[in-house]
């Protein structure tokens, strides 16, 4: 099972092109860019995003997928605003994932107001009909939308996310499956992979506990990795896990993490096949 490294750590401190260079020092080749300004700008240039591929290209570097987080965007929102300006980010977002070859967005499954939530059939059309705009640009595009299981969106639940993805019925739907995410909210993570099996299209890797949401480095909370790697072999899991460790020294928690990671099963080779050329 090959690691990766999602950018979160480094997403208030450094570009994305500086922490990806930061990180090829270590070994690592294969990522997952958080794209929040200033790290990673999903409204940059067309010009700007082709000299970002120059830059992996230059480097032997590949962008697997490109993340963008809840913070300033939400496609389940009640303001039709907000979910034009989010479906707008999503539009240049997947020209700029053309560009630099990236073959996936993680999409979130919107953001839901956790002390007053709207009525759960308000928040699931105004998120689907959002997505379903977005999806149609994805599926021109040959970009896959990789839903994602955060606890504040619409879909938290393995089961919620395939249950939307099997509606929806696209192949260009998949999901991204967080252990740190699935933890938190009391899901049996070893079960949550088997649920997403058939659409799993990235794994997240990090660690929290259960009173408090966190993507700690591995070993600092209380998730079931040896359960969830032993899951993921069960159904033949192929693709990439990207670590997503929330950390003040970045680097050197992602590696320590990594090692973590390889008692369980994973690859501790930090590039394990030649980088595309």
């Amino acid at each position: 099972m090959r690691i990766g490294v999602n950018t979160m750590s480094f997403m208030w401190r450094a570009s994305a092109m500086d922490a990806l260079e930061t990180l090829a020092r270590q070994g690592y080749r294969r990522f997952e860019i958080m794209a929040q300004p200033p790290h990673f700008d999903p409204m940059m240039s067309a010009p700007d995003a082709q000299a970002f591929a120059r830059f992996l290209r230059d480097a032997g570097l590949t962008v697997e997928s490109i993340n963008l987080p809840s913070l300033d965007q939400n496609m389940g929102s009640a303001s039709r605003e907000m979910r034009e300006y989010s479906i707008g980010l999503y539009q240049r977002l997947i020209a700029i994932a053309q560009a630099i070859g990236a073959e996936a967005i993680i999409t979130v499954t919107g953001r839901v107001n956790p002390l007053i939530p709207h009525a759960r059939k308000d928040l699931e059309g105004w998120f689907e009909d959002a997505f379903a705009r977005v999806l149609r640009l994805a599926e021109g595009a040959g970009i896959k939308l990789l839903l994602e299981n955060i606890p504040i969106g619409v879909f938290p639940t393995a089961a919620q996310m395939v249950a939307f993805a099997e509606r929806i019925g696209s192949p260009a739907v998949g999901i991204c499956y967080d252990i740190a995410n699935a933890h938190f909210i009391g899901e049996d993570v070893a079960a949550g992979v088997h649920a997403v099996q058939s659409r799993l299209g990235i794994v997240h890797l990090s660690d929290t506990n259960r009173d408090k949401w966190r993507h700690d480095p591995i070993g600092m909370g209380s998730c079931d990795f040896a359960g969830f790697a032993r899951a993921l072999r069960e159904i033949g899991y192929d693709k990439s896990s990207m670590l997503e460790i929330v950390a003040e020294d970045g680097v050197g928690q992602t590696v320590e993490s990594h090692g973590k990671a390889a008692q369980w099963g994973w690859s501790a080779a930090r590039a394990d096949s030649p980088a595309r050329a």
